[in-house]
């Protein structure tokens, strides 16, 4: 296709960019990106991938990267790219997880990494606790000399694989040990080897042993440098230490653009080795320039004046963002509910949400219950009283196997499967008909436009699914019939081809653990359901409201929150001024579109450590409302 000079490039699918976006997106070198609430953040990504691969800045056979922390962003990125580039130019566009790149590099070069810490192959994923980290801390310190003793005494088991092992830069050939916390990381090293027949890693082992690889190949990162000239990192607030290591080894020093986004006031992930300093890091290491972006395309104005003052609790200097959505809604935007017991909150709550809905005509996936922890303990009080009211709660932390069901709906395996029971269940179902076609070709290894073996896996996914479709019309709904149509639809997509073709499957047992869960679900899902796609709609939970944490409602908006729980019990471990506690905070405010709704219980306990969050609230003009 002809390339576009960069001065007559226009944005795609949107009709603009705020003058700051623009800037950030032209810049030749790298950038750090400080973007709030509801700035856009993966819209503008998306945008600058296709102005770079338009342009011709990045050429053919370079590619562009880029990385994000979690698998559904991941994906929305990618796809967004899709839509907006010829596909010749998307194809040049890489998007993962920090742990899905950092694990292909070990797994591609394992041969490379130095013998003292090469694993075995294959290798185990790990997944350690908090009480064996605990008990791994106690027999170190039992083990250790004496004169290290106290120092091991003090690295606490919520931090110490995150921040100690994760900040560890390994030494080519293992040395002996000269400090009590690096004996303590040798030993666990030598945990992660083990004695059995395979390798134990965690992906803060992978983080670590890919940089190590890294440092010891130089021609495996010359060569990393020049596939990707230009990189982009998404919510870089949540960078750990293994994580910028890495990228400071993979990129730092080269002539790579690294465009870094985040906004270092929704920092709540310090507590999983989140780095404190990484925007200052970047600065110094990358040579990056800060570009903040002021428009908030989320929050009506009324919404964002209340965040602002959030805002500015975290950063005296915040500076006030222009909100871009019109306000919806009459009344007030944000309250503080007060009752006196738990039942009579959950009463409130249920009455409330389903006059709202029927008063505005919205839906109930409009609406998020959003809590600090435990949501299955809320999960309790809440189910019955909305069920009352003819409303259903879908707890997307509801644990399934090994994995939860938000972590479900996001993987990839679930999406294409669900989008083949959906065109079991219904002709009508074209983004379901693009998303498992589009899957199938990769699936099948086939090329775009090979004129021969499209339309033969073309032919091939409608021969299946009008099979499927008249055995669906003529079976009852019911777990023993999901579980016979489910086995149906695995062979069918063939999972070793499947894990073959997606690189967060090559190793280890995700994808086993992805099917189980989605088995189990679909079996729930089906349970009491009268028709196929009401157990479908069950399943992506249609007509149900969320409820989640606030850290698994990062990167998601909502019209309505309701925040649960804003008591000393809850926030236990907050005291005033605390910066994470804050920024948890502000990220609830920030996750709704028209209004925002806190709710204070007298029975489940006192106010007086979130006090200053209260205070917050009255600062910014919120009334308090007695249940």
């Amino acid at each position: 296709m002809a390339l576009v000079r960069p001065q007559d490039w226009r944005p795609r699918g949107i009709d603009d960019l705020e003058p700051d976006a623009w800037r950030a997106l032209r810049q030749g070198g790298s950038t750090c990106v400080v973007a709030g609430p509801g700035a856009g953040k993966t819209e503008f990504l998306a945008q600058r991938a296709a102005y770079l691969l338009e342009t011709g800045l990045c050429s053919a056979p370079y590619r562009v990267l880029a990385i994000s922390f979690k698998g559904d962003a991941a994906d929305n990125l990618a796809a967004r790219v899709r839509k907006r580039c010829p596909h010749e130019l998307a194809n040049r566009f890489t998007s993962l997880t920090f742990d899905a790149f950092t694990k292909s590099l070990v797994d591609r070069f394992q041969s490379a990494i130095p013998v003292d810490w090469r694993p075995t192959r294959p290798y185990d994923i790990a997944f350690p606790a908090y009480r064996q980290v605990s008990g791994f801390l106690d027999l170190s310190r039992l083990a250790a000399p004496a004169q290290w003793q106290a120092e091991i005494a003090g690295l606490g088991a919520g931090n110490f694989e995150s921040r100690d092992v994760g900040a560890y830069r390994l030494p080519i050939a293992r040395p002996a040990p000269q400090t009590g916390t690096e004996f303590t990381i040798y030993r666990w090293w030598e945990g992660q080897f083990g004695t059995h027949p395979r390798s134990a890693l965690s992906f803060v082992s992978l983080n670590r042993l890919a940089e190590l690889l890294l440092r010891a190949s130089p021609d495996i990162r010359h060569a990393l440098r020049l596939t990707y000239p230009f990189v982009f990192v998404d919510e870089f607030q949540d960078t750990t230490y293994a994580q910028y290591d890495f990228l400071l080894s993979a990129f730092g020093g080269a002539e790579i653009a690294v465009t870094a986004v985040g906004d270092d006031k929704q920092r709540i992930m310090t507590w999983a080795g989140a780095r404190m300093d990484a925007f200052e890091r970047i600065a110094a290491d990358f040579a990056a320039i800060r570009i903040p972006l002021l428009f908030n395309f989320r929050s009506s104005p009324d919404l964002v004046r209340i965040q602002h003052v959030v805002a500015r609790a975290l950063d005296p200097h915040a500076a006030p963002t222009v909100a871009q959505a019109a306000r919806l809604v009459d009344g007030d935007v944000a309250q503080v509910w007060n009752s006196p017991t738990m039942a009579r909150e959950a009463e409130h709550l249920a009455q409330w949400l389903a006059n709202d809905m029927a008063a505005r005509g919205r839906a109930p996936r409009d609406y998020a219950i959003l809590v600090k922890q435990k949501s299955d303990d809320f999960e309790a009080d809440l189910a019955a009283p909305l069920a009352q009211q003819g409303l259903r709660l879908r707890n997307e932390s509801h644990a399934l196997g090994r994995t939860t069901l938000q972590e479900l709906l996001s993987d990839q395996f679930a999406r294409v499967a669900i989008a083949l029971f959906r065109l079991g269940a219904t002709r009508r179902a074209p983004d379901a008909w693009q998303l498992a076609s589009a899957a199938l070709l990769e699936v099948r290894a086939i090329a775009s436009g090979d004129d021969v073996a499209e339309p033969r896996t073309e032919a091939e996914l409608t021969a299946f699914l009008t099979t499927l479709r008249a055995d669906m019309a003529n079976t009852a709904t019911s777990p023993a019939s999901a579980a016979i149509f489910a086995v149906r639809i695995l062979a069918f997509l063939d999972l070793g081809a499947f894990a073959r073709t997606y690189l967060q499957y090559s190793s280890g047992d995700l994808l086993a653990i992805m099917v189980d869960a989605f088995q189990q679900h679909l079996a729930a899902s089906a349970n009491g359901a009268a028709t196929w796609t009401i157990c479908l709609d069950a399943f992506e939970g249609l007509g149900q409201i969320p409820l989640m944490t606030v850290h698994k409602s990062k990167g998601l908006e909502y019209d309505t929150i309701v925040f649960i729980g804003l008591d000393d019990q809850a926030w236990w471990a907050h005291t005033p001024g605390n910066p994470e506690g804050l920024a948890t905070f502000f990220v609830a405010l920030s996750r709704a579109k028209q209004r925002a709704i806190f709710a204070f219980c007298q029975e489940r306990g006192q106010r007086r450590r979130v006090a200053d969050l209260f205070q917050l609230l009255t600062d910014a003009g919120v009334p308090e409302i007695a249940i």
